[in-house]
């Protein structure tokens, strides 16, 4: 599927084919849209499903159509949003009760994270290239992930051969899930890959395997879950965590704990335009939580949950025994403030310093998870050293060039 092209072909209502119409199936930013002039009679907002086929692309299945324009008079017509786009070469899916057990996503940010680019050797007059497929028993004979790297060749012209490098992620089930189901699984790797290198991208292809004709189909959706990477959080080589990843996978997905604390961390670095503040108080929420699962501590107190981590919390802010003594009460007085209301509050932190203290807490979080399922000291002291970066130089850095003038004299 080509998102840079226009494919035509006719499209109807399921069930009622007889009153199929000429539809045009394009994208813009990465959303759906279908422009046609198949209608309801009825006053609808959305059709819940069309159906069609499409010169250069095949059959296709339209989830939760939304109307996103109409015009009416001699001749009226839609442009329609739909929500999920379902290909086939080989039948019209229905998506009603449709189970999946194999399923795979190709995302280029797995290339980035193998980090091998192709080239040519001249000396040897060949190609270097890594190709490899690794496999990962998260459950035994119940749930497998497969990561792989693999190249392809296509003509560019008569003279150009393009080669490309892929990454690609694959899910083996025993029991078929539903669709839904499946994409919360792709998710899950993705706030993995999230956690592990600083960010994910958009899905280039998602194919799951037929039940029926076991024919690989094809479902698309503007993917809005992720971030684009800008290596706030810890990055790592695939190389690098190779050796550990069964851990993180395993725990990701069969521990309702571990997965409850990475989604809450995630959603920091996953979430576009939130403010400083609210940036804030998700890290502490996210802390309290963690702390209440793992800490022993039986009285819920962020205070006595801060003072517990004394030693995490001043390796990678570097905090002086100084800062140490006043750190938990000006975290508490902010906190306050900002999820209470408390106004009156005075030595609170400036909504610049929200931001960094925010870092502070997500670097902690994201060492103790990473140490509370037996991570090596090597990769935990990535959380040390990044955090040092982005909570003291990155913050030193930031504060000088957002410092105004004006305000300063």
């Amino acid at each position: 599927m080509d998102k840079q092209k226009r494919y035509h072909g006719e499209i109807w209502f399921l069930g009622k084919e007889s009153q199929k119409q000429f539809g045009i199936l394009f994208f813009k930013e990465d959303d759906i849209f279908i422009e046609t002039n198949l209608h309801s009679s009825e006053m609808v907002f959305k059709e819940l499903q069309i159906v069609g086929v499409f010169t250069g692309l095949g059959y296709a299945t339209f989830v939760d159509c939304l109307i996103q324009n109409q015009t009416s008079g001699i001749i009226e017509s839609r442009v329609y949003k739909p929500k999920y786009l379902f290909v086939s070469n080989e039948h019209i899916i229905l998506t009603e009760n449709l189970l999946i057990k194999e399923f795979y996503v190709i995302n280029e940010a797995i290339v980035k994270w193998i980090n091998h680019a192709v080239w040519y050797n001249n000396q040897t007059n060949s190609l270097s290239k890594k190709e490899f497929t690794d496999q990962y028993e998260i459950q035994q004979d119940e749930f497998m992930i497969e990561i792989q790297q693999f190249i392809s060749y296509r003509m560019k012209n008569r003279s150009k051969l393009v080669i490309s490098n892929h990454g690609k992620v694959k899910f083996i089930l025993k029991e078929a899930v539903s669709v839904l189901k499946a994409i919360e699984i792709y998710d899950q790797f993705q706030e993995v890959l999230q956690f592990l290198r600083g960010g994910s991208s958009k899905f280039s292809e998602f194919k799951f395997q037929c039940l029926g004709c076991n024919a690989w189909q094809e479902v698309y959706y503007n993917d809005k879950k992720l971030s684009k990477s800008t290596y706030n959080f810890i990055y790592t080589e695939y190389k690098d965590i190779k050796s550990e990843l069964s851990k993180i996978l395993i725990a990701a997905y069969t521990n309702d704990n571990f997965r409850f604390c990475l989604h809450r961390l995630m959603d920091n670095f996953i979430s576009s335009g939130i403010s400083h503040s609210k940036r804030f108080t998700n890290s502490i929420s996210t802390f309290e939580a963690f702390c209440k699962i793992y800490s022993g501590i039986d009285q819920n107190n962020l205070k006595k949950y801060i003072k517990n981590y004394e030693e995490i919390f001043k390796s990678i802010g570097k905090l002086t025994d100084e800062e140490w003594s006043s750190f938990a009460g000006k975290v508490i007085r902010s906190r306050d403030y900002h999820v209470h209301s408390n106004q009156k509050n005075r030595g609170i932190y400036s909504d610049f310093e929200l931001l960094y203290v925010s870092f502070l807490f997500d670097f902690v979080i994201g060492y103790l998870l990473a140490k509370n399922i037996g991570l090596s000291e090597s990769i935990l002291d990535k959380f040390i050293n990044q955090g040092n970066r982005v909570y003291i130089d990155m913050k030193r850095t930031n504060q000088i060039l957002s410092a105004n003038s004006l305000k300063d004299e």
